[in-house]
């Protein structure tokens, strides 16, 4: 580490303030969690689910959601892997908190170097110090910090490597060499989730216009073949070069970036709020860079990152998936208008700065501010609904099912699970694709030995008028996380007769069973129950 990491180290008191304040907030969190789900820990999100029960077989040898086909429902090349270890232990649920929280706190302690950076030059009086402790607690709802650690993804350890790559870059135009770190964060930030190629790129251009060039390409070698090396693994497994999780989600991707994607995306990225505050952004780091009195390395920076911002907003998406290129840009932004932001502190008293800097925070992140409150009931929405959607599946019915949320259904469940979304089926995902009408859900569940699927209705307009209806699961509490309040189960591919008829009964009595232990203010309706009442 340099040496003004190490004065960071001897000099920290303002650090370790900020790590109590966030820590206080993820115990806060995870206790009020902890309370509303019985004491059992669901992330904020389904997806996080995917990863743990992929790592669960990568750890047995085998790369899928099920033992008996191949799949790559992972959006992170890395994540999967990281979890691995931890899928056989007790506390495996706990592990991508864990390593979240570890997350956040490097990446806090990054940023709190480059705010110690952007106020070095002044005097270290007691105003200052107050100023570089209360940007160090605002970067943590700005950046969704607190958000991003408990939707169990991989979210966290992007941000991590994005600022280190932030980092890197200010510490060459400062001390007119690269770090060792950052060719290392330029590599990997990708592995973690491809959207980071966006910003990798930009920093590899920085690092050649710079005279870097035999760590730029050495460096792009590296991430063209460990990312292509991945993709040829998947190719030998009769998949697809990427993710089945980013074809699915991309359609930049699916179509293989063509013109007239690029166009649609965009279209639907400037309509979203955060990505037109980034299009402000990228306009104000371009006026950075053109104009004003800056070093040529502080316009090279401006240059890069707003390049990086055009690419995620042209191929990108918005919500969480662009949480990286956001700070990033805050990031930068802050660091290239560090003289007028201490003028500006300056002339004014630390309550005006304060008040001030809190409106910019409500303004710019009032969204990731109201997450911090939701997330225990957007934990809860999971716990309601996709962990009690996986206790039926393995504690009651204990056969092959059909989802279009995968994830939690399929954690900890040895038996086969069909992906009718295509997160995990590679058949399902070029049927849905293709926008061909009900008859593919038959063709595979058949073929799987399907006989009951949980799925969100709205999701699917063409359900086969041969699935029946046995019930409806509904939240307990507003929706806040899930894509849809109700689950529908169907009993499907039933043989004609009493012999249906007997399949139906069953699962009847096992929905019945599981009705019981439901958490409070969760509801199971069954079709019967509605018959019987309206005399059907």
């Amino acid at each position: 580490m340099d040496s003004f990491i190490k004065e960071s180290y001897r000099n920290n008191k303002t650090f370790f303030i900020v790590l109590i304040v966030l820590l206080c907030c993820i115990i806060f969190e995870l206790i009020v969690i902890l309370i509303l789900n019985s004491f059992h820990l669901t992330y904020t999100i389904d997806d996080s689910y995917i990863h743990l029960a992929l790592a669960e077989n990568i750890w047995k040898g085998h790369y899928g959601i099920n033992l008996q086909e191949y799949s790559s429902p992972s959006s992170s090349i890395l994540w999967p892997f990281i979890l691995s270890p931890f899928s056989n232990i007790t506390i495996g649920n706990y592990s991508p908190l864990i390593i979240n929280i570890f997350s956040a706190v490097g990446t806090l302690f990054l940023i709190y170097i480059l705010i110690k950076t952007i106020f070095y030059s002044n005097t270290p009086d007691a105003k200052m110090k107050k100023v570089e402790l209360l940007f160090c607690i605002l970067i943590i709802p700005a950046t969704d910090m607190i958000g991003l650690i408990f939707n169990g993804m991989e979210h966290s350890l992007q941000v991590f490597f994005t600022v280190l790559i932030i980092w890197g870059l200010t510490y060459e135009i400062q001390n007119k060499r690269i770090s060792k770190w950052l060719a290392l964060a330029i590599i990997l930030a990708p592995l973690v989730r491809y959207e980071n190629l966006a910003l990798s790129l930009a920093a590899l251009i920085y690092l050649f216009i710079r005279g870097y060039y035999r760590a730029s390409l050495l460096t792009t070698f590296g991430i063209v073949v460990l990312i292509g090396s991945f993709s040829i693994f998947l190719l030998n497994i009769g998949l697809e070069p990427l993710p089945l999780s980013v074809i699915a989600k991309s359609s930049v991707v699916s179509s293989y970036g063509n013109i007239g994607s690029l166009v649609e995306n965009l279209k639907e990225n400037i309509i979203n709020p955060r990505c037109i505050s980034l299009l402000i952004g990228m306009l104000f780091l371009l006026y950075l860079m053109f104009y004003g009195k800056r070093s040529k390395e502080e316009k090279l920076l401006a240059g890069c990152v707003a390049l990086s911002i055009l690419l995620h907003i042209l191929a990108g998406r918005h919500g969480r998936y662009l949480l990286y290129i956001w700070i990033a840009a805050i990031i930068t932004i802050l660091y290239l208008n560090r003289e007028q932001v201490n003028k500006t502190i300056l002339k004014n008293s630390f309550y005006k700065t304060a008040i001030l800097s809190c409106l910019i925070l409500i303004s710019l992140s009032y969204t990731y501010i109201y997450i911090i409150f939701t997330t225990p009931l957007a934990s809860n929405n999971i716990y309601e609904q996709q962990y009690q959607m996986h206790r039926f599946a393995v504690d009651y019915y204990k056969k092959p099912i059909a989802v279009n949320d995968l994830g939690y259904v399929a954690y900890k469940n040895d038996n086969y699970v069909l992906d009718l979304w295509g997160l995990a089926s590679l058949e399902a995902l070029k049927y849905r694709k293709a926008k061909i009408k009900s008859d593919w859900m038959d063709i595979l569940s058949k073929k799987h030995g399907v006989q009951l699927a949980m799925i969100y209705d709205r999701w699917f307009p063409n359900i086969p008028k041969s699935w029946l209806k046995a019930g409806e699961l509904y939240l307990g509490k507003e929706k806040f996380s899930p894509a849809e309040s109700v689950v529908s189960f169907y009993v499907i591919n039933l043989p004609e007769g009493k012999a249906g008829k007997k399949i139906f009964g069953e699962v009847s009595f096992l929905l019945r069973e599981f009705r019981k232990t439901l958490p409070k203010g969760v509801k199971l309706i069954m079709v019967e129950d509605i018959k019987i009442i309206f005399n059907f």
